[in-house]
């Protein structure tokens, strides 16, 4: 965890310990060690093993090993079930834990088909991986076919999940792709994940030769879990806002913007003439009418971390409230002519405006 390069030390760490602890135990050293990150496999003489735990625990002061011995002949490492056979023979196949549920991804959640044809290929790979031989390959695919089957998986998605030279084999008709004519993908897009729509988007793309990959929109994670209370309007920054007038002598001017800074501090440049070049179009109508605002008057729209998206999201708003105090030479991004079928289904959240000077009115 933390640094790409701490696994790199540990493990260069843990080599030398192992060097260390075999080299100088004085009784009949492990005729067989096997170690992955923390966890290790050994052979040893029965008589031997209670000296060499206690040698293990001596060589470093923080390294404390655990000791769990082979049980009717079978023994737990990693994902593997390891069985001792009568005749001497090893046996490996899929471990569980006793707390085990079967309890996978459902196969009517709201989530990319790919995904769930990844939980599918991901359990079968380890079947066909851990498994020693035919027989226990085929009983861990019952196991699997029926703990999925009641997730709800079909029995088509197990033919699709199959590898794809599997696949290719098992098809009379399947393509030569010898042909090198195939044209060459484009970078690859992400985009977010609504059921039936991304799919019809990935096929639009897909003519294009454009790879298309999802991303989750909302997750339980973002519903529940909120381990930070939310900051005051003040203290928010990445922000769209839209500045509302106090009302005085029925003045309800708007003005929309965006901003990296917290709300107050960029309230406080509104407020104030500026140094350095033109005046904001805020200072200006407060200067020219004696009005005044509060804070808590300013509308939050919406957030965004990321400067070209909050420069579009403040570009949006502009196109769809017409702010009647917002400069147009102010915005950072000139909406290009497509988002005006898509700009005009939104509802407007603060009535008609005009872009002229002065004050104007809702409707």
């Amino acid at each position: 965890m933390g640094s790409p390069v701490s696994p790199i030390v540990v493990n260069l760490f843990m080599e030398q310990f192992e060097r260390t602890a075999l080299d100088s135990f004085t009784g009949t050293p492990p005729t067989h060690w096997y170690r992955y990150v923390d966890d290790t496999w050994l052979k040893i003489n029965k008589d031997q093993l209670s000296p060499f735990f206690e040698h293990i625990n001596q060589v470093n002061e923080h390294i404390k090993f655990t000791q769990e011995p082979i049980k009717e002949g079978k023994l737990a490492f990693l994902d593997c079930s390891v069985h001792v056979q009568s005749d001497g023979e090893i046996e490996t196949s899929v471990y569980r834990k006793d707390t085990h549920t079967d309890q996978y991804l459902l196969f009517d959640s709201h989530h990319p088909l790919i995904h769930k044809l990844g939980v599918f290929r991901t359990l079968f790979h380890r079947a066909d991986t851990i498994s020693s031989n035919e027989i226990v390959k085929e009983e861990e695919h019952k196991h699997l076919k029926s703990a999925l089957g009641v997730c709800g998986y079909r029995q088509w998605t197990f033919h699709k999940a199959l590898p794809t030279k599997k696949r290719a084999s098992n098809d009379d008709d399947a393509r030569d792709t010898s042909n090198d004519d195939t044209p060459v993908q484009r970078k690859n897009i992400t985009i977010p994940y609504v059921s039936d729509l991304s799919e019809k988007l990935r096929r639009i793309f897909s003519r294009h030769q454009i790879p298309v990959s999802f991303k989750p929109t909302n997750t339980l994670r973002q519903k529940l879990v909120h381990p930070k209370d939310k900051p005051p309007k003040d203290k928010q920054s990445n922000i769209v806002y839209a500045y509302i007038e106090c009302k005085v002598n029925n003045c309800q001017d708007l003005y929309i913007g965006e901003t990296k800074q917290t709300l107050a501090k960029r309230m406080y440049q509104h407020r104030r003439a500026s140094t350095s070049c033109g005046d904001s179009a805020v200072y200006t109508h407060l200067d020219s009418t004696n009005h005044s605002f509060d804070n808590k008057d300013v509308v939050i729209l919406d957030r965004e971390r990321r400067w070209y998206e909050r420069g579009v999201k403040e570009a949006i708003y502009v196109k769809k409230e017409q702010p009647s105090l917002n400069r147009g030479r102010g915005l950072r991004h000139n909406l290009a002519g497509a988002y005006n079928s898509v700009i005009k289904n939104i509802p407007k959240k603060f009535g008609s405006k005009s872009m002229t000077s002065g004050n104007t009115r809702y409707v």
